[in-house]
């Protein structure tokens, strides 16, 4: 099942082959890809959040053009994902309209015009939620397993996801951009977490839980412990310590390196839950939804 996207012009001419290989190949995000069909795709991958959609082109004959206004432009993009899929792919698409004076046909909505970013999100978002219906009817007939994490937990994951690197690139201390990562655990429960190496400074983006290893003084000696924090317990622990960092409009907490006095007081006051890491699973972001259907 997968969302479909057609573009066309009201001269039905196409953007040249030369042009649509030049234009994806300059946002380095893009893998083309040539067919003995005579057929290209152009393959969107962004490895720091896994997102992924494809754009192609299929010459089609004299008949066939005369016969549709769609042209053998396409995009593609599958259900069964989570919102931001939508989110970081369709403003391509408005782009890609926009470069090319295409205008974009809906079969979905059954509409042709311009592309719109926040309509095409909406169209994504209302179908991808009917597909889920049908998938977790054939789930329960099949037994499959169907992952789910809140549409607001896997937004922030995304959205701090998408600009990690800008930040680690334009920072002039030496402060640790942690990833965060979206885990399975026994129960079958999706949540998201971030390591805090409690002997640096770093970023805290939100997240649900924070992972900690420390070491615990005690009578004879110390003991390392590693547990599981809730991040809003983290950020309250360390309080005035923390800073605000603002990118794109989104504000992240962190730890500066002149702030580190109270630092390893704080960590001593933290409960840590205990958690068995080889009992949980980094999960992929298409392998989970966020549509909630219960």
């Amino acid at each position: 099942m997968s969302f479909d996207l057609y573009f066309c012009r009201q001269d039905r001419s196409l953007p040249a082959i030369a042009e649509l290989k030049e234009y994806f190949a300059a946002s380095g995000l893009f893998k083309t890809t040539d067919t003995e069909d005579g057929r290209v795709q152009f393959w969107y991958q962004n490895e720091a959040t896994g997102v992924y959609c494809d754009f192609s082109y299929s010459p089609l004959d004299a008949a066939e053009l005369e016969g549709s206004g769609s042209g053998g432009l396409s995009f593609n993009l599958n259900y069964v994902r989570p919102s931001f899929f939508a989110y970081e792919t369709m403003p391509l698409v408005e782009a890609f309209c926009r470069r090319f004076n295409l205008d974009v046909e809906d079969p979905q909505e059954q509409t042709v015009g311009p592309a719109e970013t926040s309509r095409l999100i909406r169209t994504w978002l209302a179908q991808n939620q009917q597909a889920m219906g049908a998938v977790v009817k054939m789930a329960k007939e099949e037994d499959m397993e169907l992952h789910y994490l809140p549409e607001p937990e896997a937004t922030a994951w995304w959205e701090y996801m998408s600009i990690r690197q800008r930040i680690e690139n334009a920072l002039n201390e030496d402060v640790f951009v942690p990833s965060l990562m979206i885990l399975l655990g026994p129960t079958q429960q999706l949540f998201t977490m971030m390591v805090w190496q409690t002997d640096v400074t770093q970023f805290f983006p939100r997240c649900r839980y924070v992972l900690m290893h420390r070491e615990k003084k005690r009578m004879f000696g110390t003991k390392v412990e590693t547990g599981l924090v809730a991040y809003d317990s983290v950020i309250a622990a360390l309080g005035a310590l923390l800073d605000d960092y603002e990118l794109d409009g989104l504000t992240i907490k962190y730890l500066k390196p002149d702030k580190t006095a109270r630092l390893a007081q704080v960590v001593q006051t933290l409960e840590l839950s205990p958690v068995d890491l080889g009992q949980h699973t980094q999960i992929a972001t298409d392998r989970f939804h966020d549509v909630a259907l219960f």
